[in-house]
């Protein structure tokens, strides 16, 4: 546990950097992408994409796919881009408990055989293969023949590669235009925008049991400012935040905490929020507010009421 938890009234740390599904947030793009594999797996289309750069939430997204599928799937993770072919194939079948296979024909024979009877069995198969802006043009190209394992009413293996945004500029080159048109799917995530990154940060502390908010509207902007709404940086500045917080006896994070763990991190200030997102997170605080209920709220404070 956080040494603050207590202190403000959470069961569990808010703000760990794990892919822990228990704390998913889906933002806009995030709903759009975990949706669409959802669809791609249980539809037998066989390719896809995720990309997004480092931070915007790609793992956990992986682990809730996986999570949601439970055994309607059989699923094996690649973390290592390095492989050979071989190596590739080896490990495809170890992960399914097929056993090892000294020739080419023997492993393409067993990946078949365990890929029809899960067919037959209604059961998917996916591989998800992490860091594959890292994979070779040659392991590519493997990997796009093995998407040739199929019937006439579907593909019997699933494909998703996860990578960094440089994935797409690889999949540009000439030499892998059939892999290219193999995608059924491309999804990019992005940073949370200003509401995005505040329902974020509302959402994990909840789901840590804090009853209340601990971030001021002001803190907020600062958190926005610093960590243009990527993820993981939202992450690590609002545990320094209530960290420094909490070694100030304060009950509150304000803007002053948020930047001072910027500093700490040496991060700049690179999200802008709008004066209207301003009044927003100042003013909006019942659920389904609309923005003239807001404005009407805003006229009525007295000059210098607001902090």
């Amino acid at each position: 546990m956080a040494i603050y938890d207590e202190f403000f009234g959470f069961r569990t740390p808010p703000f760990s950097l794990s892919p822990d599904p228990t704390f998913l947030f889906l933002g806009r793009r995030h709903r759009e992408a975990l949706a669409g594999l959802l669809y791609m797996v249980s539809d037998g289309k066989g390719f896809a994409m995720l990309t997004g750069e480092v931070g915007t939430g790609k793992t956990t997204l992986v682990h809730t796919l996986l999570t949601q599928l439970g055994d309607r799937a059989k699923t094996a993770v690649i973390f290592n881009p390095r492989l050979t072919s071989r190596e590739l194939e080896q490990q495809l079948l170890a992960e399914f408990g097929l056993g090892r296979q000294v020739s080419g024909v023997e492993r393409f024979r067993a990946l078949r055989e365990f890929l029809l009877a899960q067919f037959r069995a209604g059961v998917r198969v996916l591989v998800v293969i992490d860091e594959a802006h890292a994979l070779s043009a040659d392991l590519l190209d493997e990997i796009r023949l093995l998407s040739n394992f199929e019937t006439s009413q579907a593909k019997l293996l699933q494909i998703l590669l996860v990578g960094q945004s440089e994935l797409v500029a690889l999949l540009d080159r000439p030499e892998l235009r059939q892999l290219r048109q193999r995608l059924a799917f491309r999804f990019e995530l992005t940073h949370f925008d200003f509401g995005e990154s505040i329902d974020y940060v509302r959402s994990r502390m909840t789901r840590a049991g804090g009853a209340r908010d601990a971030f001021t509207p002001g803190a907020y902007v600062a958190l926005y400012r610093y960590s243009a709404g990527l993820p993981r940086l939202i992450n690590t500045l609002c545990d320094n935040a209530l960290l420094g917080a909490f070694a100030h006896d304060e009950d509150q994070v304000v803007a002053r905490h948020v930047r001072r763990a910027a500093s700490d991190l040496s991060l700049k200030p690179t999200g802008r929020v709008a004066l209207w997102d301003r009044l927003r997170v100042r003013y909006h605080t019942t659920e389904g507010e609309t923005d003239p209920q807001i404005l009407a709220r805003v006229a009525q404070q007295p000059s210098g009421a607001s902090k």
